[in-house]
């Protein structure tokens, strides 16, 4: 008789799919659409969030799969006494592009590279202390700051998520990090700027970004280098002759800085109105919250490989300080709205694009002649100098922007360059990455349908991103959105590396 094959984690993952499904389906009801508000020990408390499933059907079958995708967010705020009040997003979510996941629990601040489903995470908490010219808030806290969309140059202090870098809104991608907020209103006085304030930002501990596991839908393709690698080994006589080694990739966390006080980050914003211009300027002293990565090899005794050795390679994550300046504005004349906003970095790094980072394999030949040697002569492994995998480079951001609203529609338009500046490698970014963003909504039937085009044209790499999505709002508690993705362009470009990876979604929320 045979016997029949249990899938764990499968069923765990259909398990906790029909808890989320059962609790998104108390909290939905229409009894239940406003957030519950309350009084508790004879203080006011707000409870209230949404519960969201996704579909996604991918076009491309090459590309890995990704799973239904359950999310339950959840918002509450208990005021301790005047003033004082406690605030906490909690969020828990299973499936999803998560593929790769062999446990679910909570994400560990300390890791780079890992994947969980289910999952929970503590999206933030905080303790606010507000007096009318000051207010204070401590604990895990995410920021916005800036006035640009997507790509705020002075939005530093928080990292994010990339674990799907493009459906994911900016308060689902930060991650929340451990900090204390001060901030100070100016008084009002002739000679001081309108609604004047400044904010002081202490991170005692640093939290670096997070990317997917290897192999997952979302690890970035650029990050992975070919499956084999020719090697120029010199025949008996003649010519030297290629062979094919196999390559393999092994994701490693590195250690992120120790916590104490000299690795903290400190982040200065001040901003004020004058004149309808709205203003500000900030200063960050920490580490760099981007993706920056290193990739190291070396050569194994291997004796199913022609060449008698394997190759096998290691990403792992890089944390360097930067400092930043930097200043934005906007200012709104009837329908339209003008924003601009630039940061000028000292020794931010930029990947370069790991597919190709050995550009003649020739170069390596005299050191693999050596690791040849040494691995015959006993050794069990021998690291091999490809190159660096970053360079450090001092670069300016800048951007403008134009928002224009009428009868039902909304258009922004925007324009993004970074400039990295005395650069001599070939990055994953162009010098002078330019890129334009264009963003059309239009509503219908008194707002409960929403039609929306986002475009991102990478100008100087030579990509595309298109993301239509069609939102109807069923009832003030529930609202239905279906979408697709579509990238294209260069390959050898930050967005054009994912040019595989278009997708239609379906996607149901339900708030309460």
């Amino acid at each position: 008789m045979r016997r029949r094959k249990v899938d764990v984690a499968g069923s765990r993952t259909r398990l906790v799919a029909w808890a989320l499904y059962a609790a998104a389906a108390a909290a939905g009801a229409p009894t239940c659409a406003r957030a519950l508000e309350g009084e508790l020990l004879g203080r006011r408390f707000e409870i209230g969030g949404h519960f969201e499933t996704r579909q996604v059907f991918r076009v491309d079958r090459a590309t890995e799969h990704e799973l239904n995708q359950q999310v339950l967010w959840t918002r509450a705020r208990y005021t301790i006494a005047d003033g004082l009040s406690v605030d906490v997003v909690l969020s828990l979510q299973n499936g999803g592009p998560a593929t790769r996941a062999s446990r679910g629990g909570v994400y560990d601040i300390d890791d780079v590279f890992q994947s969980l489903s289910p999952a929970f995470e503590v999206q933030e908490a905080a303790l606010l202390w507000e007096r009318e010219s000051f207010d204070v808030r401590i604990g895990q806290l995410k920021y916005s700051w800036g006035k640009l969309d997507r790509a705020q140059p002075n939005d530093l202090i928080n990292p994010e998520r990339f674990a799907d870098p493009f459906l994911l809104e900016e308060e689902e991608r930060k991650i929340g990090v451990p900090s204390i907020e001060a901030s100070y209103y100016l008084p009002e006085r002739k000679w001081l700027p309108e609604q004047g304030r400044l904010t002081a930002v202490w991170v005692p501990r640093f939290v670096p970004y997070r990317l997917p596991n290897a192999r997952e839908r979302w690890f970035p393709p650029a990050a992975v280098p070919p499956a084999s690698f020719p090697v120029f080994l010199p025949p008996a006589e003649g010519d030297a002759e290629a062979i094919l080694v196999p390559v393999s990739l092994e994701t490693r966390n590195a250690d992120p800085p120790d916590f104490r006080l000299e690795n903290s980050t400190y982040a200065l914003r001040f901003s004020g109105f004058s004149h309808g211009l709205d203003y500000g300027a900030y200063y960050y002293w920490g580490f760099q919250t981007s993706p920056a990565l290193r990739l190291t090899a070396q050569a194994e005794r291997d004796s199913s490989s022609p060449a008698g050795f394997a190759g096998r390679t290691f990403l792992s994550p890089v944390f360097r300080r930067i400092h930043v300046w930097g200043a934005d504005l906007a200012y709104a004349w009837e329908h339209l709205s003008l924003r601009a906003e630039a940061a000028y970095t000292r020794g931010r790094v930029f990947n370069r694009d790991l597919r190709f980072l050995v550009e003649d394999p020739r170069q390596l030949a005299p050191q693999i002649q050596e690791a040849l040697e040494r691995l015959n002569a006993g050794e069990e492994s021998v690291p091999i100098d490809i190159g660096p995998s970053f360079v450090v480079r001092d670069a300016l951001q800048w951007g403008v922007g134009i928002d224009w609203e009428m009868e039902g529609y909304e258009l922004l338009l925007q324009i993004d360059q970074t400039d990295v500046l005395n650069n001599d490698v070939t990055l994953l970014a162009d010098d002078h990455e330019t890129t334009a963003l264009a963003n059309l909504r239009k509503t219908f039937w008194h707002g409960d349908i929403a039609l929306q085009l986002v475009a991102l044209y990478g100008i100087t790499s030579d990509y595309t991103l298109l993301l239509p999505r069609l939102t109807y709002r069923a009832c003030d508690w529930a609202e239905i959105q279906l979408g697709y993705l579509h990238i294209a362009g260069r390959e050898g470009s930050i967005v054009g590396q994912y040019k595989h990876n278009d997708e239609g979604f379906a996607r149901l929320r339900l708030q309460f």
